[in-house]
């Protein structure tokens, strides 16, 4: 269960940085730091042409020249406004594109970090229930997590692809249960090396998280057969790929 809190304390972080809008806002600080410069010049050049010209102290006058006039006499100013403008329009067209491309790939990482936890939750509530089944196997033996990230290494981006690593860790497995096979039938009088066969067993194990102690051969066996069609179910139910096999009989106990 700690495992599932941290990963959901994870989750609420990610959540928290979408709606986190730092991007929206230096945007609209940009804009108006825009704004205030250009327009602030844009008056600075009206008020200055303004006052160089008497403008202000003529009566208002609405004939064509006069409009003609004050259109001529503050052609800057209104450049440096519509400068300002199309350079606002521009900046917000941008900006607005890059808001909506850092919040989908936001949302993605969220989606794709909700769907590792879901499937992770539905493989350890699998395991649980498996185990349950084996009576020489104790939950507490295996670390589900470790089982999980070695079998679907790509998982928290979205991805429950059958890593390489895993499968190479199961042929492994066959060819230490094959090597047992062969060491067994060229025995003679008992002479297999069972404990050579479990720290090998032992050590491999340990990297799925699955753990088990030195015991006596017979218990050793039974808790091994229970572990591995553990493993076999775990495989047939979620490793869909035809490239995982099945494990191999033991000829050895």
């Amino acid at each position: 269960m700690s495992n599932i809190f941290t990963e959901n304390q994870l989750i609420k972080y990610a959540i928290k940085k979408i709606n986190n809008n730092s991007a929206l806002d230096w945007l609209k600080y940009l804009l108006i730091f825009i704004a205030a410069i250009g327009f602030g010049l844009s008056l600075i050049t009206t008020v200055s042409t303004g006052l160089k010209g008497g403008f202000f102290s003529l009566s208002f006058c609405f004939y064509k020249e006069c409009i003609k006039s004050v259109i001529t006499e503050f052609e800057h100013s209104f450049t440096i406004a519509k400068a300002t403008l199309d350079f606002m329009v521009a900046i917000a067209t941008i900006g607005g594109i890059i808001v909506a491309l850092l919040s989908y790939l936001n949302s993605s990482s969220t989606s794709a970090l909700t769907n590792h936890i879901a499937h992770f939750s539905i493989f350890q509530n699998y395991v649980i229930n498996e185990v349950t089944k084996r009576d020489r196997v104790s939950p507490t033996s295996i670390d589900n997590l470790v089982w999980y990230n070695l079998i679907f290494s790509t998982s928290r981006s979205g991805k429950t692809d059958i890593s390489e690593t895993y499968i190479h860790f199961v042929k492994e497995l066959n060819a230490l249960i094959n090597n047992s096979n062969a060491q067994a039938e060229r025995a003679h009088d008992g002479s297999f090396r069972y404990k050579l066969h479990q720290k090998c067993i032992i050590t491999h194990l340990k990297k799925a998280g699955i753990n088990i102690l030195f015991l006596p051969r017979n218990d050793f066996f039974e808790i091994e057969g229970q572990l591995f069609s553990l493993i076999d179910r775990v495989n047939q139910s979620f490793c869909y790929s035809d490239s995982v096999p099945v494990l191999e009989e033991r000829n050895y106990i």
